[in-house]
């Protein structure tokens, strides 16, 4: 959505409610408006309405008078509502009414809701970055909490209450804090930080559904060593299944880190060169996964882990189905992550082939060494024969020469 698609939408609001109930009650709300003063890409646009069951009730209204499209979906019980207007029928508008949330069920992070003021609907959300609100009637933009606009601007993440009780209520709060100190390259108010880690544990009740959105966002999203690494230094990452945690717990031999913290770095290194493809990213972050199920201990104590990616590329398959992935990416995952390993085992059995070559390579080499060695001292000995057997015959001669001088002077004497 384009900044001048979004101002079009509020003036278009502005435009249809003025001279009915819904005059001054409309306001764009939480991310828009935040991306907005940002200067950032506005993705959605929420509308809240602060009256009693005014996010449905709005919609209805929306559709009596022939607004809409199509067919709005509806969440009675929350009190919001999906529609697409026919003047801008490519964009998807949530509408909510303001409301108070009471969590009772501490097994479960859906709290009871009733309509509030739209005081009690700003507390309630999750960071103040996201608690202004733009009055489509006037344009002005209200900052209740005193410093939304304030920690926007400083790139500062903290919430609107206790953040122990913010995280407590709804742990998911948790994994949005960190995507969007990753996103925007926010810092995380240290007392938000220290309730965070605190309230770790509380991840254990986030649906397998919500885990999936969360992980894909970061996965998929920007700087993934603040996000997913972050996520796992601090214990979280366990929590997102019983695989994802034996990767967690699992360290391979001589290496120093998880398999999820390696899978992270393999997957930021990715980011690093500028790869978004989703699933080359799932594949290395998943690609050593076989390594829980295919370790082995050799004769010599060593651990191996022989035949890890094929073992893997099934394991990736199925995890990432359960969690909601299509097939098609799941099986694209599976052939990348097994098809590494078909590289590795080629390039090993290529190692293997050349290092049997250099070892007959150095054995013929050290033979002929041998050889020339023996041929070498061969020619020594024989040199040394020669030179004696040269000595000797010299010594032979001059001898008989002198027997034969001795001889003459004898005979010359008588």
């Amino acid at each position: 959505m384009t900044d001048s698609t979004y101002k079009k939408i509020l003036e278009y609001f502005r435009a249809i409610s003025e001279g009915t109930k819904w005059e001054g009650h409309l306001y764009a709300v939480g991310g828009c408006v935040r991306d907005e003063i940002l200067g950032a890409p506005i993705h959605d646009v929420d509308i809240a309405v602060d009256l009693p069951n005014g996010g449905v009730d709005f919609t209805i209204w929306l559709l009596r008078h022939k607004y809409l499209v199509e067919m709005p979906i509806l969440f009675r019980k929350f009190g919001t509502a999906k529609f697409r207007l026919r003047k801008f029928p490519e964009e998807e508008i949530e509408a909510v009414q303001t409301r108070a949330e009471k969590y009772t069920d501490k097994t479960s992070r859906c709290p009871e809701v009733v309509s509030g003021s739209i005081k009690e609907d700003c507390f309630r959300r999750d960071f103040t970055v996201n608690t202004l609100y733009r009055n489509i009637k006037t344009g002005e933009i209200l900052d209740m909490t005193g410093r939304g606009v304030h920690d926007i601007k400083e790139g500062i993440i903290r919430t609107p209450l206790d953040p122990y009780e913010t995280f407590d209520d709804d742990p998911v709060r948790i994994l949005r804090c960190l995507r969007f100190a990753a996103r925007f390259g926010w810092k995380i108010d240290e007392a938000t930080m220290e309730a965070l880690k605190r309230s770790i544990d509380r991840l254990a009740i986030v649906s397998k559904e919500r885990w999936s959105a969360e992980f894909r966002k970061m996965l998929f999203g920007r700087n993934i060593r603040k996000s997913l690494g972050l996520l796992n230094d601090i214990g979280g990452l366990k929590f997102m299944s019983p695989l994802i945690r034996e990767m967690c717990e699992t360290i391979p031999e001589n290496e120093a880190f998880s398999l999820s913290a390696i899978g992270i770095e393999n997957a930021a290194r990715l980011e690093d060169e500028g790869i978004y493809d989703e699933a080359q990213r799932l594949a290395a972050f998943f690609g050593l996964i076989g390594m829980i199920r295919a370790g082995v201990v050799d004769k010599t104590g060593t651990k191996r882990y022989p035949r890890h990616e094929h073992i893997g590329g099934y394991m990736t398959a199925k995890l990432l189905k359960h969690m909601g992935f299509s097939k098609e990416l799941a099986e694209s995952v599976r052939n990348i992550i097994q098809g590494k390993g078909e590289v590795r085992r080629k390039a090993e059995k290529r190692r293997k082939i050349e290092a049997h070559m250099d070892h007959q390579r150095s054995q013929m080499e050290e033979k002929e060494k041998r050889k020339n060695e023996r041929i070498r001292q061969h020619k020594k000995r024989m040199e040394v024969q020669r030179r004696r057997k040269k000595r000797e015959n010299s010594d032979k001669k001059a001898m008989k020469n002198l027997v034969d001088s001795e001889k003459s002077s004898n005979f010359a004497s008588l």
